[in-house]
């Protein structure tokens, strides 16, 4: 897709390195992207809002505004990730059920693109982007058994490395069905949301042990589990939902079908020297809405960006 007006890739001399455990791998910084939801204190989105309405600040620092697109104006991709693990078996019919209504509603529309992945001890791409809710529906259908441990901050590591840079648009998300609990990766929490920050990938959750759609940390159901799928959505820009029945989950579905679908994505160029490896916090704030709760991610390391905005 053409680079909307005005906005030009400007690639630094030397590309930046940035350093994941162990390992490191090299991206070249061009802008920053930021998918952002706006909702209102009573839970509704805010639509309608111009890029006037927008302040972005790095590190405190206000920076200027460089492309804007409204709501849904550019397609998506979403990565479904569902955790097969022993601890979810008892609920793996009703979350193949709920994906593939997910699905249905999703890609009812020709740009948006999906793709499937089932994690239990390692991650496994079932398929690739595509808006053929058919392909996608036998996929997810034919997954039927659940063992092992949950290799979850592992696979946030490989979707946004390998997979993700397989996406048509820098709209992406991650949608994870699980019950939040990792037992098995050699990934930290903190490793996965820098990950996913430098793939400007937005994570959202839904949990599949119950407990409330919007459970509070004061709620004794709330364990570190939680607190972590929280943090690990929350930091990346999204956000996570805890049903506690059937009925709640499917609502939970819709109401993440409604985040994805009701964003606004804002594209700057940071105005100051990047070459360094520290964290840059981002804030978005909305003057004329300052109840509003906004949604995007926290920040970034430098050396984060390979693409342009398409």
């Amino acid at each position: 897709m053409p680079r909307p007006p005005g906005v030009a890739a400007q690639n630094l001399p030397q590309p930046a390195t940035a350093a994941t455990g162990e390992e490191e791998f090299t991206l070249d910084v061009i802008n920053i992207s930021l998918p952002v939801t706006v909702i209102d204190r009573q839970g509704r989105f805010i639509p309608n809002l111009g890029q006037s309405d927008f302040e972005v600040f790095e590190n405190k620092r206000r920076q200027p505004i460089i492309a804007f697109q409204r709501r849904d104006g550019l397609p998506l991709n979403v990565a479904i990730l569902m955790d097969t693990s022993t601890s979810v078996r008892y609920r793996l019919a009703f979350e193949r059920e709920a994906i593939t209504e997910f699905l249905s509603k999703l890609l009812d529309n020709r740009r948006d693109q999906a793709s499937f992945v089932t994690f239990d001890d390692e991650p496994r791409i079932r398929s690739g982007f595509t808006n053929d809710f058919q392909q996608l529906a036998r996929v997810v259908n034919s997954v039927t058994t659940a063992n092992g441990r949950t290799a979850l901050y592992d696979t946030i590591k490989k979707v946004c490395l390998e997979h993700m840079p397989l996406a048509s648009t820098r709209r992406r998300a991650i949608l994870l069905v699980t019950d939040g609990g990792d037992t098995a990766s050699s990934t930290t929490l903190d490793e996965a949301i820098a990950i996913a920050q430098r793939a400007e990938v937005t994570i959202y959750a839904i949990s599949t042990k119950g407990g409330g759609v919007f459970r509070i940390e004061g709620n004794p159901y709330f364990n570190m589990d939680d607190r972590n799928l929280k943090r690990l959505c929350k930091e990346t820009g999204g956000d996570v939902f805890f049903p506690s029945d059937t009925k709640q989950t499917k609502r939970a579905f819709d109401l993440a079908k409604d985040y994805l679908r009701n964003q606004y994505f804002l594209v700057y160029e940071p105005n100051e020297n990047r070459n360094t490896k520290h964290f840059r916090e981002i804030e978005v704030r909305i003057p004329k809405h300052r109840d509003a709760r906004v949604l995007t991610r926290r920040g970034y390391f430098p050396g984060a960006l390979a693409t342009e905005v398409k």
